[in-house]
């Protein structure tokens, strides 16, 4: 929570503001922040600004985690073993909270060092996570029209969890000046991992909800395969950067031997 706290200082105490500490300080991996922090160290580059795209990636992240356990939208009464804001301060709060999230990620980008590459960096994120990303996934996973088949399943997880993972470590990536090879390297692994992060979600969670659109549900044993398989490509893509490529090859091995 520290970097958090360095942004929220001077914030004005309200309802809204607990809901949102609520869910922030129900802590998960933090991965996206940390895949922003090491992405940047591949360019040997820390500074205010690195911690400035972390933090609004985490807030971004957080602010859909609240929105998605809605009644309106995924209907989730527990969120990492709690239970889902909107249980603890009624809907309305928790609408306000992750509004105020999304502000707030802005607010903290827009307190950055301006240059060319930091703007870039900006865009990569709000673009990765708007309508044609996270929000987009979002709308789709809603739509009582949409088909339950394997287009849609790839479409969602491409949206609603690769976006996301390609906002952190693709804004960093442009932030640190990286080259068309490099920046390539890095969006394929964000897709690969966010791929394999979600087969291996919709594995640990099989049985729990038979209706929803899984690849357990649409491929059956084969979504273990699926997970080597996009776990293997993860672990090729970071090769261009060789003995520096350590974290992202061990965050696959992790995100495999998940429990």
């Amino acid at each position: 929570m520290e970097f958090f706290e360095k942004f929220l200082s001077d914030t004005e105490n309200s309802r809204a503001l607990e809901a949102a500490l609520y869910t922030l300080r129900n802590a998960g991996k933090r991965i996206r922040p940390n895949l922003v922090f090491k992405t940047a160290a591949l360019f040997d580059v820390y500074d205010e600004n690195v911690e400035r795209i972390a933090c609004a990636v985490e807030l971004i992240h957080n602010y859909s985690l609240i929105h998605d356990d809605l009644p309106c939208m995924d209907d989730d009464d527990f969120r990492r073993g709690k239970p889902s804001c909107h249980k603890v301060f009624g809907e309305g709060t928790a609408v306000l909270a992750g509004d105020g999230l999304l502000n707030l990620a802005a607010e903290v980008l827009c307190g950055g060092l301006c240059g060319e590459k930091y703007f870039k960096a900006m865009g990569r994120l709000f673009s990765r996570t708007g309508f044609n990303g996270m929000i987009g996934g979002q709308s789709c996973d809603i739509d009582e029209k949409k088909q339950n088949d394997e287009s849609t399943l790839l479409f969602l997880t491409e949206r609603k969890t690769v976006r996301l993972f390609e906002a952190a470590m693709l804004s960093a990536a442009d932030y640190c000046g990286a080259d068309d090879s490099q920046t390539r390297a890095l969006g394929d692994f964000a897709k690969a991992f966010g791929f394999a992060f979600q087969i291996k979600d919709d594995l640990l969670d099989e049985g729990t909800e038979p209706d929803k659109l899984t690849f357990v549900s649409v491929y059956g044993e084969r979504a273990k395969a699926l997970l080597r398989e996009y776990s293997l490509k993860a672990e090729e893509s970071m090769s261009l950067f060789k003995d520096k490529s350590g974290y992202f090859v061990d965050l696959v091995k992790k995100n495999l031997d998940r429990q």
